[in-house]
Formats: C-alpha cells, sequence, structure tokens
C-alpha cells in the first residue's frame, strides 16, 4: 500500500484526480459514513426508547446532553491522542469500542439507565474516532481542496444522518420493534468502518514546528491557546460552538416538537424532518464552492439569518400554513390531511431543506477557515476543543429547554431559540478592529 504523508508533499504540477478518486480520502469518506449511520441510529433510537419510557422532555433533553458531554473531557483527551498518535489506530479502536458497546447493551436488560449509561460509553469512543478522522483529512488533502473536502465530508454525515436517523432506526424500531437488532446492525456497521479505516494508508507524522516556537503550557489547553492565538480561527470557533450548540438544544426539543405541534408519533414524525439531511447536502455542495470565492463573514451571516428566519417559521408552522392557506398559490394546504400529516407537516418539511442548506454555509465556512489556518500537528486538538465549547456551551441550556418546554410547551422555547441564535450571531460577527493576514503557520 503506497505511503500517503502530507498534501505539502505533493510536488506533481498536473492536474489532480477527484477527491474520490484518491484511495486515503475515499476510505476516510467510507468509513465517516459507516460509522456515521450507525452513531445516528443509535443516538435517535435512544432517545426513541427515552421519550417511549419516560414521556418527558427534560429527560430527552438529559439523554442528548449525555450524548455530547464526554466532549468536554474525552473529547480533550481524544484531541491531544490524534495529535500523538498513529491515527488510523485510533479511528480502529474507537469504532471496535463502539461495536463493543452495542453488543453489550444487547446482553443486559434494557432500562432508562442502561439508556443513559450506553450513550455515554457510545459518545465516550466515538470522541477517539472522529478526532482522529478530523486530524487526518488535512493531512491527506491539498490546501486548494479542503474546502471541498470538508463539503463532502460533511455531506457524507447528512446523508449517513438521512439513512441512520431517517430510515433505519424508524424501520427497525416500528417494523421489527426490537432494538437488540437495532444495535446488532449497528455493531456490524462499526466493525466495517474500522476496517476501512485501516484502508486509508499510512499517514506520515507532520513536523512539530510552528512559526514563533511550540505552543508551551498544560497539554489540555494547548488547543485553546491555538484557538485565541488567531483572531481569525477564534471567530470561527465561536460560530461552530453557536451553531453546534444550537443544534444540540434543538435535538433535545425535536421529540416534544413532532407530538406536540405535529401530533405525530415521534419515530414517523421524524421522516418529515429528513429534508433538513437533503437540506444539508445541497447546501455543504455550494459551500463548498463558495468557500474560497466569498468573504467568510458573508458565508457565514447568510447562513445565521437563514438559520434564525427559517427555525422561526418551522417553529411557528402550524400558524403559518394557516395563513399561507388563505392565499391562492398555498391554498393547497388546505387539502392536506393523511391520518394526523396535515398542512402544518408539509409545511415542515419545506422549511427543514433550507434550514440544514443555512447551517451547512455556516458550518463549511467557519470549519474551513480552522483547516486552512491551524498547523497539522495542531488539528486534532483544535477541533476537540471546539466540541467540548459547544457541549459547555449547551449542558446547561439544553437541560433548561426541556424542562420549560414541560412547563409552557415547545413553541415558546424554540422561539426563543431562535431569538437567541439571532442576537449571539450578531454580536460575534462584528467587524474585527482589524483585517485578518493570512496566518503564517497555515497548515503548510
Amino acid at each position: 500500500m503506497p505511503e500517503v504523508s502530507s498534501p505539502a508533499a505533493a510536488t506533481d504540477t498536473g492536474p489532480r484526480p477527484g477527491l474520490l478518486q484518491q484511495r486515503p480520502f475515499r476510505m476516510l469518506s467510507f468509513t465517516r459514513f459507516w460509522s456515521r449511520v450507525a452513531q445516528n441510529a443509535l443516538n435517535f433510537g435512544l432517545v426513541l426508547l427515552i421519550v417511549q419510557e419516560t414521556d418527558k422532555a427534560f429527560l430527552a433533553s438529559l439523554l442528548v446532553l449525555a450524548l455530547v458531554i464526554p466532549s468536554t473531557v474525552a473529547g480533550i483527551v481524544a484531541g491531544a491522542a490524534a495529535d500523538t498518535f498513529p491515527k488510523r489506530l485510533l479511528v480502529f479502536l474507537g469504532d471496535i469500542a463502539r461495536a463493543g458497546v452495542c453488543i453489550a447493551f444487547v446482553r443486559t436488560d434494557a432500562t432508562a439507565t442502561t439508556y443513559y449509561l450506553v450513550a455515554i460509553a457510545l459518545s465516550t469512543f466515538s470522541q477517539f474516532a472522529t478526532s482522529a478522522e478530523g486530524a487526518i483529512m488535512p493531512a491527506i488533502v491539498q490546501r486548494p481542496d479542503l474546502a471541498r473536502a470538508n463539503a463532502i465530508s460533511q455531506a457524507v454525515g447528512g446523508a449517513a444522518q438521512l439513512l441512520g436517523l431517517g430510515v433505519l432506526t424508524p424501520v427497525v424500531l416500528r417494523v421489527i420493534d426490537n432494538p437488540d437488532v437495532l444495535f446488532i446492525i449497528c455493531a456490524v456497521m462499526f466493525v466495517v468502518a474500522a476496517f476501512q479505516a485501516l484502508a486509508i494508508g499510512r499517514i506520515e507524522k507532520p513536523a512539530r514546528l510552528e512559526v514563533g516556537g511550540e505552543i508551551s503550557g498544560r497539554w489540555w489547553l494547548t488547543g485553546w491557546r491555538a484557538i485565541r492565538s488567531d483572531p481569525a480561527v477564534m471567530h470561527a470557533a465561536v460560530e461552530l460552538t453557536l451553531i453546534s450548540t444550537s443544534l444540540i438544544i434543538l435535538g433535545g426539543l425535536i421529540p416534544s416538537f413532532i407530538s406536540d405541534v405535529l401530533k405525530m408519533p415521534v419515530d414517523l414524525g421524524a421522516l418529515i424532518l429528513t429534508p433538513a439531511a437533503i437540506g444539508v447536502v445541497v447546501g455543504l455542495r455550494v459551500a463548498g464552492f463558495l468557500a474560497h470565492r466569498v468573504p467568510h463573514a458573508a458565508l457565514s451571516t447568510m447562513g445565521f439569518v437563514g438559520c434564525v428566519v427559517l427555525l422561526a417559521m418551522l417553529t411557528f408552522t402550524n400558524q403559518l400554513a394557516e395563513f399561507l392557506g388563505g392565499y391562492g398559490a398555498f391554498s393547497w394546504l388546505n387539502h392536506i390531511s393523511v391520518g394526523s400529516f396535515d398542512g402544518g407537516g408539509a409545511l415542515a418539511m419545506l422549511l427543514v431543506a433550507p434550514l440544514g442548506f443555512a447551517y451547512a454555509l455556516v458550518q463549511v465556512a467557519g470549519q474551513t477557515v480552522i483547516n486552512d489556518r491551524v498547523p497539522l500537528h495542531l488539528q486534532g486538538r483544535v477541533n476537540a476543543t471546539q466540541a467540548a465549547m459547544a457541549a459547555i456551551a449547551s449542558s446547561l441550556p439544553v437541560l433548561a429547554a426541556g424542562a420549560l418546554s414541560d412547563l409552557v410547551g415547545v413553541t415558546p422555547v424554540m422561539a426563543l431559540l431562535a431569538a437567541t441564535i439571532g442576537a449571539v450571531a450578531v454580536m460575534n460577527m462584528r467587524p474585527l478592529r482589524q483585517r485578518i493576514a493570512p496566518h503564517p503557520t497555515a497548515l503548510r
């Protein structure tokens, strides 16, 4: 198997093959796809099981928190490991460990406590695999291709989410009605992903040399110091934290939104939201093209504006459908009635696709800045630190949102979330006092 080193090592001036024609990137995409199908299916499956067991939005939010909290501790350790140890081995071990958790679930009695423990274990091992995957990509992709590579990788994640959350989990839990079958299928997917990670090929360790010297101090703060050292990276990290935090909080509210607003069973109602993944895929395709052609601030601003407006419209989808139904062009909304699926549900399906598109703009804009400006040997720690920022920022709000949803309903809470996203985004998007110059240590 040929050795794969840093993209800087490529000196061929001829036309480069497409990214998916390059074996290392193709195998990285494969391992990401199968592991994310399994992880998304299990995440949603655990939420459904908790909702079925407790019927409380607060406890569903608590499960979402159990899925993200490991980013604060295990994520930092995983990021440092990704910059220190063989990356393919970390991906392999992380996937095999998640397969082991699935088998352990099948062999134990299913209780609410078990669901939380499984969520924590899956999320903890996931940190090691995903941190290593994130550190591999800028080491095997040439710098001009990073935006497109980020777009493809996010599209892979969107497709995996669509298959795992929208197809695999609802089919297995509703048709077969056996959580053990879901966990066995996901265990197989994790094993497949683990061996595909080994097929990426050897990755040469980058030189640990920076302009201005190596970052010193406590190892667990290295990622944070690297983020703070570059205003552009700090700006992008805050954007990614905001959009990730919003998604985490929304994840805890979605079951209540489906049951209370759309008046549908949670597993079937989730199918209404799957067009969001299609929007993400299309948005990533467009964002990958625009990332190096449109100023970062403009791209992220478009994304945040879209997220706020569309989330507000989704929150009041029933009222909006009733209002629009009074106009001839939208009168068809009044004639939709398939069981509990009505005009509000149809409008929700139309809104979540552009919502996913807007999310993709922010995600690619921010991640491309980080990949472009952070040195290779710090990529794992910086990405892990950013994930920890999102986990810390969402820990209390996700519980508060769940508890408040049980008290006053999900609609006011989602409206408050949309308003908060807009306010924080405006604060972060204030123009920097000085023009951000190209970082001297950026990747190459």
